[in-house]
């Protein structure tokens, strides 16, 4: 099997970005967006700053999550209040693929078994009133055991609820195929 950062998928026609560590992918993607760079899904194995709505935090455990920004261009995007909902319905697609049932917790996150399963932190940079980009950051449990104590009771991972462990290439090559249809069409 391949390692995740191998992993050559492409998103909207670009490919991938992996570091091993970023303070967070967020962070990084809007310096390819500054650069004119769309369509790049930026991934990491471990975010040190990973943040949240509300300035939140986000952990990321590394080999065991997805931390994932997508630079989007402002010419595909129809409605901005509506880009975390979209993101959320493709991460709830592809999880339907594992025949899991989960729900969105408006707007942002998405929950299996009423405890946090993603969440999802979407930026929308202005130039002149205008649109200039919008990065896209998702955030995914997927094969962590535990969590420590201030999330043990409020998250959860896919692992915890099949009870096996996932490819994280194959999440996020179904998550990436689900994604522009949604964002494109909502």
């Amino acid at each position: 099997m391949k390692s995740f950062f191998e992993f050559k998928h492409r998103c909207f026609r670009k490919k991938n970005t992996f570091f091993e560590s970023v303070t967070s992918t967020n962070d990084i993607a809007r310096e390819y967006a500054e650069n004119g760079e769309w369509g790049l899904c930026i991934l990491a194995e471990e975010q040190t700053k990973g943040r949240g709505t509300h300035g939140r935090s986000w952990s990321t455990y590394k080999g065991k999550s997805i931390a994932l920004s997508i630079v989007l261009h402002p010419d595909w995007i129809k409605d901005t209040s509506l880009l975390s909902i979209a993101a959320a319905k493709a991460v709830i697609r592809t999880l339907e693929k594992y025949n899991l049932n989960a729900t969105l917790k408006f707007p942002n996150d998405v929950y299996l078994n009423e405890k946090k399963v993603c969440g999802i932190l979407t930026e929308i940079f202005y130039s002149s009133e205008k649109v200039k980009y919008a990065i896209l950051g998702i955030g995914i449990n997927i094969n962590q055991e535990e969590f420590e104590d201030e999330l043990k009771d409020i998250a959860i991972s896919i692992k915890q609820v099949l009870g096996y462990e996932i490819s994280r290439e194959e999440f996020l090559a179904i998550l990436l195929e689900c994604l522009p249809l949604d964002i494109l069409t909502f």
